[in-house]
């Protein structure tokens, strides 16, 4: 390989390890969700057509559950996932992969729903809604489940049944959105809906520092909508640790700056916002939005200064050392050409040698040339003209023996 071909390479090894994602952000990703949770496949399809509009390409890689669409995220098989902020089993049954893990954004908020088969008095507990009871949930062995156990445990709540919606439950608990479909069909079919007590409330609260108290008003003219006073959680965006700082920063201000085009598919996007606690992430936050929400409007230079600089002063040196070495290798070139000029010049003064001798070190010198030449230790253009010299000599002393 040349030197000049060198330099290219090198040149192009340096950008391609320090700008990619610099130059070539991200664009493309594989959302992991989980199929059998409706609320996060209604997420994701607004999310799809969102991120379009933003010039990103989303595609749908479907999960059993979200531990496993998380699990995806973290071994690279998929991009980015959602996953409610609340659930630390989650982040257990990932084990050590849990910290491939980052949060790109909080971009919606879920709520508890509880609803009963039978009618309960104003004054039922959590505990008299939940205990011995079959309670119907999204999927088996899933996060939903997950984090119910715990709440269950934690609240002394023993003798609960889960089972799926289709199997005969008695009540039936959800994490939803303010108003949504699924809270009206059972409110149509006959079910009634619970309203959590304020020391339920305040337990969970103070235990789950990702979950707040929150609260959905009646619907006005609706005898059979009640004030319903629960607890909401944080649906976040997760990505792989591996996802490049400039990626990050441009999805996380994808969202911050065109939060009106999701709040237009549903109230519950107003929650994205630049304001919000990243101590209480259940995944650290990505540095590409901190970046972003520590931006004060730094240019695009200004965020990666540092990063260029030293990929210049890298690649300046690189650049340096290998013009070194080329200067070098074409100076002991020209010394080797000089050496083989002198000798030719001294075997062709030589002229009480005998003929056959000088043409013998005139074979040799060319030989010697040539070798030299193969290995890349001559210039080729001085080759040529000393090969030249020495077959131009051989041709005439051989025409002057012949005479």
């Amino acid at each position: 390989m040349s030197i000049p071909s060198k330099i290219r390479l090198i040149l192009l090894l340096g950008l391609s390890l320090t700008g990619c994602d610099i130059t070539h952000p991200q664009k493309s990703f594989r959302l992991a969700v989980s199929e059998n949770d409706p609320y996060y496949m209604y997420v994701s399809g607004h999310l799809q057509s969102f991120l379009a509009r933003q010039g990103y390409q989303l595609t749908l890689v479907r999960a059993a559950n979200a531990i496993e669409g998380t699990r995806l995220v973290a071994n690279g098989s998929a991009d980015l996932a959602l996953i409610n902020n609340h659930s630390t089993p989650v982040a257990g049954a990932l084990e050590d992969d849990a910290g491939n893990l980052r949060t790109v954004l909080p971009v919606t908020s879920r709520l508890l729903f509880a609803f009963s088969k039978a009618p309960l008095p104003d004054s039922a507990t959590v505990r008299e809604l939940f205990s011995g009871k079959r309670v119907g949930i999204d999927h088996l062995g899933g996060e939903a489940q997950s984090n119910f156990e715990r709440f269950f445990k934690s609240g002394k709540i023993q003798g609960v049944t889960f089972v799926r919606y289709d199997d005969n439950p008695e009540v039936i608990s959800f994490w939803g959105t303010y108003y949504g479909t699924r809270a009206e069909k059972l409110l149509e079919d006959g079910w009634y809906p619970f309203s959590f007590k304020s020391n339920w409330i305040e337990f969970l609260s103070l235990s789950e520092l990702a979950l707040r108290p929150a609260a959905v008003p009646a619907v006005p003219g609706d005898r059979k909508s009640i004030r319903i006073n629960t607890v909401a959680t944080d649906v976040l965006l997760v990505a792989n640790k591996d996802l490049g700082e400039n990626a990050g920063y441009l999805l996380a201000r994808a969202f911050l700056e065109n939060r009106a085009a999701l709040i237009h598919e549903d109230v519950m996007y107003q929650s994205i916002s630049e304001k919000f606690n990243p101590d209480n992430l259940l995944f650290p936050l990505h540095p590409g939005t901190t970046a972003y929400l520590q931006r004060d409007q730094p240019t695009f230079f200004e965020r990666y200064a540092e990063s260029l600089a030293l990929a210049l002063s890298v690649l300046a040196i690189l650049y340096g050392t290998v013009q070194a070495v080329q200067n070098k290798l074409q100076r002991r070139k020209k010394e080797r050409i000089d050496k083989y000029f002198l000798e030719f010049l001294e075997i062709r003064s030589a002229k009480e040698t005998p003929m056959d001798a000088r043409v013998k070190k005139l074979d040799d010198l060319f030989q010697h040339a040539v070798v030299q030449m193969t290995n890349e230790k001559l210039d080729k253009g001085d080759f040529h003209i000393l090969s030249r010299l020495i077959q131009q000599d051989l041709t005439m002393m051989r025409f002057a023996d012949n005479r």
